[in-house]
């Protein structure tokens, strides 16, 4: 995962970066999201970006949200378009997390949904495969993980395949298989995928 100083390291971005905070400060929230849609325009993964305008979500009066939650949705469909499909999720989980009756937004997420799962069933392949550690105890308590990730994590024997630990931990399908990429991703498991020996 990138640290703050990794996702502004880029001149451009840490510029346009910067003119969102000012239009923040002044109160021009609309302004601000804009400045930071480009900042992923530029940096899809940019996780400062992204913390940024849920904060705007909490700060701006009920008129702007609408405005702003139009502008996020804009940039969810075009991140879609582009196959950015992590970073849309992200998005329109913030846009329902305020707004959970935006049917139009819901529609766009159980899409995205689809797509991200077929790519994560790709990536991990084999679900027959044994899930097993990669990294020891320690050094995953030092990693900031998500609840469902940290569950897995807990049901890890070293000798389960990732159907079973699926059907162990009765987390919704998308999630389980989202979270088990991203431990994947970040080398926190690995799958061995000559299946466990009777």
């Amino acid at each position: 995962m990138s640290t703050p100083e990794e996702i502004l390291k880029n001149d451009t971005i840490l510029h346009i970066f910067e003119s969102g905070l000012d239009s923040f400060a002044q109160g021009d929230f609309v302004a601000a999201q804009q400045m930071w849609k480009k900042v992923l325009e530029l940096d899809p993964d940019n996780e400062l970006a992204i913390d940024y305008i849920r904060s705007i979500e909490e700060e701006v009066p009920f008129e702007d949200k609408k405005v702003i939650a139009k502008g996020l949705l804009d940039e969810a469909i075009r991140l879609i378009g582009k196959n950015q499909l992590d970073s849309a999720y992200e998005l329109l989980q913030m846009i329902l997390q305020d707004n959970p009756d935006e049917e139009k937004a819901q529609k766009f997420l159980d899409t995205t949904k689809g797509l991200l799962l077929k790519d994560y069933l790709s990536e991990l392949g084999d679900t027959g495969a044994v899930v097993q550690l990669k990294k020891n105890m320690e050094e995953i308590m030092r990693i900031n993980l998500t609840k469902e990730s940290a569950y897995i994590i807990s049901l890890i024997d070293g000798n389960s395949s990732i159907d079973e630990l699926h059907m162990l931990s009765s987390i919704d399908r998308f999630l389980f298989m989202r979270n088990l990429t991203l431990l994947l991703r970040n080398g926190i498991i690995r799958l061995n995928n000559s299946r466990r020996q009777e």
